[in-house]
């Protein structure tokens, strides 16, 4: 399984009884190993059973041993020319016999051995096909975090904006000193009647917090772009980390998939290397 935002991605199954970690990797090895000997095993049992090339003909044998009976007929009669053309004739006979045998042998050992190929071609295939499934299936996982992460930024941030517009909306504008005492004379003359000075008073304090209100909503402004500029590094820092992970565990299932190649390659190696050494004991007892 992969850490992904504190979550556990489920890692899709490349063992052959759906493992995880490094026990699937070991487990498939297996798997595509006693997959190939089965194969290999199989192809060697058929050939076991379909060859009579590789025997003596009855005919031919039966034959010999009328012939070897005549010969010793002839040596016992004392007919040794006749003993003599028996000889040749049984030694040609057996030369010939012995090289239909051993082209036989020499024919069933390389469709032993384009029989072995094909098993090894096809398991390596298999390995690569279910490797390249997995790694889009681990892609395509990570993708899917990727963007719950980004649709959950999103929705933060507006949440986070709306939180800052209302506290904006329901906090009272703190105003100097001096405009509340302009205030405080403005609203003192209009008690005393006096609304000619009052208005006058008023004018100035309207300009007066006017230019207070927009100093307000500069340094409102300037304070939220602050925060929220904070809020979207911490988000930006939080998808970094989940992309180095994803990252981080991509290059770990690739240089898992080279070893498991290299150990795949060198067992099918060895392979073939005993049915040479096979092969070679077989011709060795055919001479």
């Amino acid at each position: 399984q992969v850490a992904f935002d504190g979550q556990l991605v489920p890692r899709p199954s490349v063992g052959p009884d759906g493992e995880d970690g490094d026990q699937a990797d070991q487990s498939e090895e297996q798997s595509y190993c006693e997959d190939g000997d089965a194969l290999v095993e199989s192809k060697n049992s058929e050939k076991k059973d379909a060859l009579p090339s590789e025997l003596t003909d009855p005919k031919v044998m039966e034959f010999l041993r009328i012939l070897d009976e005549y010969r010793l007929k002839c040596e016992q009669e004392g007919n040794y020319e006749e003993a003599e053309r028996a000889t040749k004739q049984l030694d040609n006979l057996r030369n010939q016999e012995m090289k239909r045998q051993v082209k036989a042998l020499k024919a069933r050992q390389i469709s032993e051995r384009q029989d072995i190929q094909i098993a090894h071609n096809l398991q390596f295939a298999e390995f690569n096909a279910s490797w390249d499934k997995y790694m889009t299936e681990y892609d395509d996982m990570a993708q899917q975090y990727i963007q719950q992460m980004t649709d959950r930024h999103a929705q933060e941030l507006r949440d986070y904006q709306e939180k800052m517009h209302s506290k904006m909306v329901e906090r009272p504008p703190k105003f100097s000193r001096e405009l509340l005492e302009w205030r405080r004379r403005q609203h003192m003359l209009a008690r005393q009647k006096n609304y000619a000075e009052a208005q006058k008073i008023k004018k100035i304090a309207d300009m007066m917090e006017a230019k207070e209100r927009n100093r307000i909503d500069t340094d409102w402004h300037s304070s939220f772009a602050s925060k929220e500029n904070k809020f979207r590094a911490r988000q930006q820092s939080e998808l970094n980390a989940l992309l180095k992970r994803i990252e981080v565990r991509r290059k770990e299932h690739l240089a898992q998939r080279n070893l498991d190649s290299k150990r795949l390659l060198q067992r099918n190696r060895n392979v073939q290397a005993v049915l040479t050494s096979k092969q070679s004991v077989e011709e060795r007892f055919a001479r």
